[in-house]
C-alpha cells in the first residue's frame, strides 16, 4: 500500500503546481519586452491552480487554493508595480479572474458532486431493493445480503483496501445471489434435498448474475465477484474451478463473510451458532474453502464488531 492517501497526492501535486508556476512567474523578468510577454503567458497559468482544486477539493478547497495564488501574484506585483496604468489594470482584472474562476468552479463542482453522491445513493437503494426481496424469496430473511456485504467490507478495511476497491466489493457481496432470480422456485425453495439434475441448475446462478451485473457500468468490478462467489481456495468450488489466487481478492473476502453469517443466522430449518463455534467451523475449512490470510484477518475483527453489524441488520421473526 502506498503511504500516501489520495487526498495527500493530490495536494502534493498541487502544491507543486503553484509553487512551480510561481517560481517561473518570479525568475522571469520583465524586460526585455521578449521576456515581457513570457512574463504575462506565466501569469496566466495562475488561474490553474484554482480550477483544480475545484475539481478535486470543491469550493474549499478552491478558497484556500486561490488565496495562496492570489498572495503570491500580490507579492510579486509589489515587488515589481509597473508604471502602466493599463497593465496596473490588467493586473487587477487577473487577479479578480483567479476568485472568479476558482470560485464558480468550486460551486459547480460541489453541485455536481452532491447530484452524483445523490445518483449513488438512489442507486444503492434500489440494489438493496432488490437484493432484499430475494433473500426474502430464499431464505425468509430480508438483511442476509447487508450483513454481508458489512462483514466483508470489514475484513477489506483490515487487509488496507482503499475506499473506491472496498465500495466495489461490496456491492459484489451485497449482489452475490443475484442470478438465483433465475432459478425456478421448484428448485430454489425446494425443502428437501436436490437431485442432481437439479443442482446442475442451482450452479448456473453464479453465471446467470454475471451476466445481469455486469452489464452496469459501475458494477463491472462488482461482477466478478459475483461470478466467483461459489469458489473455493482448494479449487473444488464451481463453476469455473479457480484456486488460490486466481479467485478474486474480494470473492475471497466475500467467502468468510458469507459463511459467518450463514453460522450465526437464525433460519427455519436452523438455529444460530454462537459467535466461538461459527470461528471454529471457519477455522476448520482454513486453506480448504477459505483463503488462510482472510480467516486470519477476520479473526483479528472484534466480535462486538460483527456483534454490532447482525444488530444493525436484524431479520425479525421468521415465519414458522
Amino acid at each position: 500500500m502506498s503511504n500516501y492517501s489520495d487526498t495527500q497526492k493530490k495536494v502534493i501535486i498541487l502544491a507543486a503546481l503553484v509553487g512551480i508556476i510561481a517560481l517561473l512567474h518570479y525568475a522571469t523578468p520583465t524586460e526585455p519586452h521578449y521576456f515581457h510577454k513570457i512574463h504575462i503567458i506565466l501569469r496566466k497559468l495562475y488561474f490553474l491552480p484554482p480550477v483544480i482544486a475545484a475539481a478535486w477539493f470543491g469550493f474549499r478547497g478552491a478558497i484556500i487554493t486561490t488565496t495562496t495564488v492570489s498572495v503570491l501574484f500580490l507579492l510579486h506585483a509589489f515587488l515589481d508595480w509597473p508604471g502602466n496604468y493599463m497593465e496596473q489594470a490588467n493586473q487587477l482584472g487577473e487577479l479578480a479572474g483567479f476568485w472568479l474562476a476558482g470560485l464558480i468552479s468550486g460551486r459547480l463542482f460541489d453541485r455536481q458532486r452532491s447530484l452524483l453522491m445523490d445518483l449513488a445513493t438512489a442507486n444503492e437503494e434500489t440494489l438493496i431493493g432488490l437484493v432484499s426481496a430475494l433473500d426474502l424469496r430464499e431464505h425468509n430473511t430480508r438483511m442476509h445480503s447487508q450483513r454481508v456485504r458489512d462483514y466483508t467490507e470489514l475484513i477489506a478495511d483490515r487487509l488496507g483496501v482503499d475506499e473506491k476497491m472496498k465500495r466495489e466489493i461490496g456491492f459484489g457481496a451485497l449482489l452475490h445471489d443475484v442470478g438465483k432470480i433465475a432459478v425456478p422456485d421448484q428448485i430454489l425453495l425446494k425443502p428437501g434435498k436436490l437431485t442432481d439434475e437439479e443442482w446442475i441448475e442451482m450452479r448456473k446462478h453464479p453465471e446467470a448474475g454475471y451476466r445481469i451485473v455486469k452489464r452496469i457500468g459501475f458494477l463491472k468490478d462488482a461482477a466478478e465477484i459475483v461470478h466467483a462467489h461459489h469458489e473455493r481456495y482448494d479449487g473444488k468450488g464451481y463453476p469455473r474451478g479457480l484456486k488460490g489466487n486466481e479467485i478474486p481478492w474480494g470473492a475471497r473476502m466475500f467467502m468468510v463473510a458469507d459463511a459467518y453469517d450463514a453460522l450465526t443466522s437464525k433460519r427455519p430449518y436452523k438455529s444460530p451458532l454462537p459467535y466461538e463455534e461459527a470461528v471454529i467451523e471457519i477455522l476448520n475449512q482454513k486453506g480448504k474453502q477459505f483463503d488462510p490470510e482472510v480467516v486470519a484477518i477476520f479473526l483479528i475483527i472484534a466480535p462486538d464488531e460483527l456483534r454490532l453489524i447482525a444488530e444493525r441488520y436484524q431479520d425479525g421473526d421468521l415465519p414458522s
